[in-house]
């Protein structure tokens, strides 16, 4: 099974540019790359910041975008996202709870279950109890399929300060306490950082996917720093080993 990840479109109206980028052009750009993949995809999973402003009018746009390559994928949100705008745009997308837009779907014999990491207003990330009591439940009662595990913030350290700043604050441990005795979490997939990162939360890989818009610079040292790099929008593209239960990511340049 191929799964494709992508993240951080930061689509905005047309006209509009963030940090220098045209966004929507290069937006535009990757659903001409991903419509190219060979083989095709089996799902797409996109791991947050769908919009820059979280309009309804970015995420027709996104949502249109997506639609038209006849893929089926899921969304999680971002910090730049809202989550009633979202609902409205990719209500089959998404989870419908009243407080968190978390889901699970199974395609083939993957489980994916999308987190959100949301704190409206803010850039930083949590997971809530009430969420964290639903993926207990939802781990608990659903078997033991392989499993991938998609959310926006990280849930580990990356080492680059400005973004360890605004990392996932709240449900860290809590996670980490469910996930570690499970031999059925094959990874966890997130974005939010504009670079690619590859590590470890509990013996599960971790896969941070650059972004599919542009890059940060990779800094160790700044703090609150977050300088947009000349570096191409990239995707992630996960191979799950039927049997093997096992995955494989590749960086692609989009």
């Amino acid at each position: 099974m191929l799964i494709l990840q992508l993240t951080d479109f930061h689509a905005v109206a047309e006209g509009k540019l963030v940090g220098g980028v045209d966004t929507r052009l290069a937006f535009t750009q990757l659903l001409r790359s991903v419509a190219q993949l060979d083989p095709r995809p089996d799902m797409i999973v996109v791991s947050g910041d769908v919009g820059d402003d979280g309009t309804d009018a970015e995420y027709a746009f996104v949502a249109a975008g997506l639609r038209g390559l006849g893929v089926p994928f899921v969304v999680v949100p971002g910090n730049h996202d809202l989550r009633e705008p979202l609902r409205r745009a990719f209500s089959e997308e998404m989870g419908r709870a009243a407080s968190h837009l978390a889901f699970q779907r199974h395609i083939g014999g993957v489980r994916i279950i999308g987190l959100d990491t949301l704190v409206e207003g803010h850039a930083h990330g949590a997971l809530s109890d009430e969420q964290l009591h639903w993926l207990e439940k939802e781990l608990n009662d659903t078997g033991t399929k392989p499993t991938l595990i998609v959310m926006h913030h990280p849930p580990c350290q990356t080492g680059i300060p400005s973004m360890d700043a605004i990392g996932l604050r709240l449900g860290r441990e809590w996670l980490m306490e469910l996930l570690e005795r499970r031999a059925d979490i094959l990874g966890i997939l997130s974005g939010h950082v504009h670079r690619a990162i590859f590590t470890r939360l509990a013996q599960i890989p971790v896969v941070i996917a650059p972004s599919a818009t542009y890059q940060f610079a990779l800094d160790f040292v700044r703090t609150g720093v977050f300088e947009i790099v000349q570096e191409p929008p990239q995707l992630m593209l996960h191979q799950i080993s039927e049997g093997k239960d096992a995955i494989t990511s590749y960086l692609v340049p989009a």
